[in-house]
């Protein structure tokens, strides 16, 4: 009995010893999300909470960095390896010779939807009125602008741009107190402001489909020196996507045990809204989309055009030449 229970003993140590030297065998990667929203950061969820990124190497610490240039500035010092972030933002750091590359797509469609003032029932009613949003050049300002665009309305003729109202609680406040007329709103802030009463005057992103809102961003070191370390990651995510669209209730229930995202139900609302919309795939056109809504053409011109952007390398190998 007592050499059965020595054996065992060296077996469960055995055992340890080989679960230790697995996880010490990951490699340590820190991806950065600038929001800690459900929707900006469930891609990455899926690929921690369901094994993929460990089963591609990778032990993927998600840090968030609050606002875009931030998380852009943490990349190119090297304190993160990767990050989330707006795609307009991205082509506007990039033309400005911040040494970074577009390595893929996440999120394809503009989660903003503009909500006006009450008694407001269309885009427009909001001629000769006021849309705030939080400051120049934000992601809130396209938004707002690009997508009134798509509607016919045109900046400065037909409505003023009100900046420095603030966060999405100050826009909201600064709807209720008759300071502006319209703001956009997130998938999330626009159910909330429903409720209080504040009418859609039409969805953003349907008026402008396919357009890169969301991309994956990492330094030209990363590209350069460790290019199978960024096709592993990238697999990774393309793993847990196809997961995520084939398993919602699965996902849900693991994203509910974590109780950091509030209501079950309204995670559930989120995962459904949001599990078909996710995708990796970004094309040259893509970019030049970016690029034109960023109105930096001649800026991109003399870096040696759209290329100089982005890479489909380590895309061609996850997903295929022709995606």
């Amino acid at each position: 009995m007592k050499k059965l229970f020595g054996f065992l003993i060296v077996i469960a140590f055995h055992v340890i010893g080989i679960a230790a030297n697995a996880a010490a065998a990951l490699k340590s990667v820190n991806f950065a999300a600038n929001t800690p929203t459900l929707n900006g950061t469930l891609p990455l969820i899926v690929a921690q909470d369901f094994g993929f990124f460990a089963a591609e190497g990778l032990d993927v610490k998600v840090v968030l960095i609050r606002g875009g240039p931030t998380a852009m500035a943490a990349l190119v010092g090297g304190a993160v390896d990767y990050t989330l972030v707006a795609g307009v933002a991205a082509v506007r750091a990039i033309a400005q010779n911040a040494p970074m590359t577009i390595v893929s797509g996440i999120q394809p469609y503009m989660d903003y939807t503009l909500l006006g003032a009450r008694g407001m029932t269309s885009a427009n009613d909001l001629k000769g009125k006021v849309v705030g949003v939080t400051g120049p050049g934000g992601i809130a300002e396209f938004a707002a602008v690009e997508g009134l665009a798509k509607k016919g309305l045109v900046r400065d003729r037909d409505y003023k741009i009100l900046y420095g109202v603030g966060n999405s609680p100050a826009r909201a406040q600064a709807l209720e107190l008759g300071k502006i007329q319209a703001s956009p709103f997130s998938f999330l802030e626009k159910l909330e402001l429903e409720k209080k009463g504040f009418p859609v005057l039409f969805d953003i992103g349907a008026v402008m489909p396919g357009f890169p809102f969301v991309v994956i961003v990492s330094s030209k070191q990363k590209v350069d020196g460790d290019p199978d370390g960024v096709t592993a990651m990238l697999r990774a995510i393309k793993r847990g996507l196809d997961f995520l669209a084939g398993n919602r209730d699965k996902v849900a229930d693991a994203v509910i045990k974590r109780n950091k995202f509030g209501d079950p139900a309204l995670v559930r609302l989120v995962i459904n809204q949001f599990a078909a919309v996710y995708s990796l795939s970004i094309t040259k056109d893509d970019i030049d989309s970016l690029i034109a809504a960023t109105r930096i053409e001649a800026e991109a011109k003399k870096l040696g055009g759209t290329e100089k952007f982005f890479t489909r390398q380590f895309l061609n190998k996850v997903i295929g030449q022709n995606r």
